[in-house]
């Protein structure tokens, strides 16, 4: 015998236990009307299998007393007690699929909740970028085979019930013939061991690595019939081949369940097999004990009773099973993700903060020192070696090549990601130190891939701050400065217009309108508190004329704050006080636009490239001579 084989096994005792318990638990986050009938529910099936064989019994008992009295009324308590429990039992078996199915929604729901929560708590984003949280967010609470959390929730307590309900008629039975009794009991148990055994790794594979898949298929359903892809897919004829993308992960999970349900077949031909040779061997027991005289009628009749509840209990015990098999992986990884932002080698993590403290008074000074930054799953550093000092109430313009890491300073400097090495400093104080809730109350950023939320005009402005007192007027302000109060109010119903046509009375805004609703978000934010604005490419989808207005006034607006700004168009980084250009993971160039100009280096080369290409007709465009005389007498 394997020496370790004891505490093995008590180790699977164990963690069968805690998952089981754990699953039961969860019947507490359904409403608290729904839980008290489910228990209820649950506890009329535990006992009236026992309870209808002991009343059958009694009622056979008081036969003799009918005859020799010649009364029937000493039967009738027994024969109204049968009448009750058979009207619980209907009762009972009609409110019990919908009290599940309500409990196993409402359950549903709140892991939902949870799964949400977990992946948006979060300070840091890094999480978004892994896959194995990707996979986690995404798995099928309520799935494709019709098993769920919930319904491996309530199952839980249902199988205990059954499992209680058939125990109890079996001890019935064991009145009246203990060997039937062990042998309804030892079928009862072997039958649950083998429903897990067999059909445990099935469905875990089913519910669990099947999800990629799932959510391919629903990335692909979204290209092929919803509106964002809707003309790419049109124009370059993808409409058949993304749906036969569609159907190639769509089909996985299908055929999942149809290998599931080949298996099962074979395995209910053997539960139903031990099930009826146990039924047959203890009938043949109890009716065996009566014919010889060893049990009175009523006792014979209370055993077969208990025969007949036990062989109902264990009739539809497997769905159950089937259920709770599906849901411990499920519970398992929605568990995993909630835990995986508490795992510091995932690098999520921030050191512990200080409590939160009041708003800054002025704009804060920054300092990136020695920062070098790698994205999960990823071997190259995007950040290397970045120094970099912003002082307060500076307009910083930050430029460089595609890929050089521009708009990840800005996801540092959010708090979004976490610096491999080296540290951020908000006046003198690391960043990982600062409460995060506290910090972005002090950031007014916006990048390039902004938010188009289908809310109202108002509520996609205001969303630094929704639902104050003076939220209109605020809102009002950041479009003016934005240039586009004159868009917002000449809308259907105004600030009330919700911004999509997929909303009852919306409307759809243009590239260019939306960016221009993106930064008066970003103003109103700093109306509301924010010190520092942080634009990732405020202008793109502006043509020039408008971008050189639209900035001017963002300058204007941001009088007295700290302005970063990064940006491929020159004639929107010139403005700035300070441009530094980013290259080879750190800062390569810093001076002003004339500065730079005259330096010859990268900024110069770069600026130069675009002045030619808009050629004379934009003279802000061009390389001012005078400009570059006033670099080289300031250098």
């Amino acid at each position: 015998m394997d020496p370790g084989g004891g505490p093995h096994v008590s180790t699977g005792v164990r963690k069968l236990l805690g998952e089981r318990i754990g699953l039961l638990r969860l019947v507490l986050l359904s409403s608290p009307r729904i839980r008290t009938a489910l228990a209820f529910l649950a506890l009329l099936t535990a006992l009236l299998p026992a309870m209808t064989a002991v009343a059958v019994g009694i009622a056979v008992s008081r036969v003799d007393d009918v005859v020799a009295r010649s009364d029937a009324g000493v039967a009738v308590p027994a024969l109204v007690a049968i009448g009750v429990l058979l009207l619980v039992d209907h009762v009972a078996q009609s409110l019990l699929t919908p009290v599940r199915q309500l409990a196993a929604s409402q359950i549903n729901g709140a892991i939902r909740r949870r799964v949400r929560r977990a992946v948006s708590v979060q300070a840091s984003v890094d999480h978004l970028d892994d896959q194995v949280v990707r996979d986690a967010a995404a798995l099928p609470i309520d799935n494709a085979f019709l098993f769920s959390i919930g319904a491996g929730a309530e199952g839980q307590l249902w199988l205990v019930a059954r499992f209680v309900g058939c125990g109890l008629a079996a001890v019935v039975v064991a009145v009246a013939s203990p060997v039937g009794g062990a042998v309804l009991l030892t079928a009862m148990v072997w039958q649950r061991a083998l429903l897990r055994r067999h059909y445990a790794k099935a469905v875990a594979s089913a519910a669990v690595d099947t999800v990629a898949d799932g959510r391919a298929a629903a990335y692909w359903a979204e290209v092929a019939a919803a509106a964002p892809a809707a003309k790419e897919v049109r124009v370059f004829g993808l409409a058949r081949w993304s749906v036969e993308r569609y159907r190639h992960h769509a089909i996985v999970p299908v055929q999942a369940l149809e290998r599931i349900v080949r298996r099962t077949m074979t395995l209910h031909g053997k539960v139903f097999a031990l099930n009826l040779a146990g039924a047959l061997v203890a009938f043949g027991l109890v009716a065996h004990a009566g014919a010889s005289g060893s049990i009175d009628p009523g006792l014979l009749a209370a055993g077969l009773g208990g025969v007949v509840g036990v062989a109902r209990g264990l009739g539809v015990m497997g769905w159950e099973a089937y259920s709770i098999e599906a849901a411990v992986p499920l519970l398992d990884a929605v568990r995993a993700l909630e835990r995986f932002g508490d795992d510091e080698d995932a690098g999520m993590t921030v050191r512990r903060r200080r409590p939160a403290r009041p708003l800054l008074e002025g704009p804060p000074s920054i300092r990136f020192e020695g920062v070098a930054f790698r994205y999960p799953q990823t071997t190259t550093d995007v950040l290397s070696d970045l120094n970099l000092e912003v002082h307060p109430g500076d307009s910083l313009a930050i430029v460089g090549e595609n890929g050089v890491g521009k708009t990840t300073v800005l996801r540092l400097l959010g708090g979004f990601h976490v610096p491999t090495s080296g540290r951020i400093l908000v006046n003198g104080e690391d960043l990982r130190d600062l409460d995060p809730v506290w910090w972005r109350r002090h950031l007014a950023l916006v990048f390039q891939s902004f938010s188009r939320l289908e809310l109202s005009a108002l509520d996609n402005v205001a969303l630094a701050d929704i639902g104050r007192h003076d939220g209109l007027a605020r809102a009002q302000a950041a479009a003016a400065a934005a240039e586009t109060l004159e868009l917002v109010e000449a809308l259907p119903d105004g600030w009330d217009t919700p911004l999509s046509r997929a909303r009852t009375g919306g409307v759809e805004l243009s590239g260019g309108q939306w960016q221009r609703i993106a930064l008066a978000r970003a103003l109103y934010a700093t109306s509301s508190g924010a010190s520092v604005l942080a634009l990732d490419e405020p202008t793109a989808s502006l043509d020039v004329a408008a971008e050189s207005a639209v900035f001017d006034k963002l300058m204007e607006a941001a009088t007295e704050r700290t302005t970063i700004v990064v940006s491929h168009r020159f004639s929107t980084v010139r403005r700035a006080d300070r441009i530094v250009v980013i290259a080879d993971g750190g800062v390569v160039e810093d001076g002003a636009h004339g500065e730079l100009l005259a330096a010859g280096g990268t900024y110069a080369r770069l600026y130069r490239l675009q002045a030619d290409r808009f050629g004379d007709g934009v003279e802000d465009d061009r390389v001012d001579d005078h400009e570059v005389e006033e670099g080289v007498a300031a250098g």
